[in-house]
């Protein structure tokens, strides 16, 4: 009789403890997955080196006639 309840308990007990780590495992894993989805998010919406290079390229190339009509008025 003893021993039924102690088998019972530690049941129990094991069932808890695993419930337990199960809840902490999904909840650990789905804000790692949260924290994943927000960064892929800015990382879309950051711009590159490359395409800021693009885009000075016309600008740089506008400047260069400014300075040199500016040289030759001189």
């Amino acid at each position: 009789m003893a021993m039924d309840k102690l088998q019972e308990l530690m049941v129990a007990l094991f069932v808890m403890v695993t419930s337990v780590f199960a809840f902490l495992a999904k909840r650990m894993f789905t804000s790692v997955d949260n924290a994943n989805k927000r960064i892929d998010k800015l990382e879309s919406k950051l711009v590159d080196r490359q395409f800021l290079e693009s885009q000075i390229d016309p600008i740089r190339s506008d400047l260069n006639i400014i300075l040199k009509h500016l040289l030759e008025k001189k």
